[in-house]
């Protein structure tokens, strides 16, 4: 399978996919993990809302390095990346459009979510500076099944 074809793979299991765990490092040098809904562009690039005033934008604030995960079972298929978090209101409506289409609120224990609104939200898109894809998946994915990671950036 060619490198665009995985990235390709790559792509529908993002769009499939709702949530992600963003790690950063406070500024006490502690790493936090938090689970964020986001939107994945064409380019891999990855945006996620926080609060103003939380935690991880205070530690994105001071280290703009980030790492993410995608893929949380069941199935055994994961795309890890990292990069620089950056905001910038240029892109913030269309974004939040999109992350709040994909979320689609199936359940109420969704709503909370809803509530940032009242504090203000900030997005951040993630440029990665490095990404994989793993799929030990080779009854449900065979075309992608691989014993070791993809690295598509």
């Amino acid at each position: 399978m060619t490198k665009e074809d995985l990235k390709r793979e790559a792509l529908k299991f993002l769009d499939n996919q709702v949530t992600a765990a963003v790690s950063t490092v406070s500024m006490d040098g502690e790493p936090q993990v938090s689970t964020v809904y986001y939107y994945a562009d064409a380019d891999l690039n990855f945006y996620f809302i926080t609060a103003k005033g939380s935690k991880k934008l205070k530690n994105i604030e001071a280290n703009k390095k980030v790492a993410i995960v995608v893929g949380f079972g069941p199935a055994p298929i994961t795309i890890q990346a990292g990069g620089i978090a950056e905001t910038n209101q240029d892109f913030k409506e269309e974004f939040i459009d999109k992350i709040f289409k994909k979320i689609n609120f199936h359940t109420l224990d969704q709503l909370p979510f809803l509530n940032l609104e009242k504090e203000g939200l900030v997005i951040f898109k993630v440029k990665p500076t490095w990404l994989t894809f793993l799929n030990f998946d080779k009854e449900g994915h065979p075309d992608t099944y691989s014993q070791d990671f993809n690295k598509l950036i």
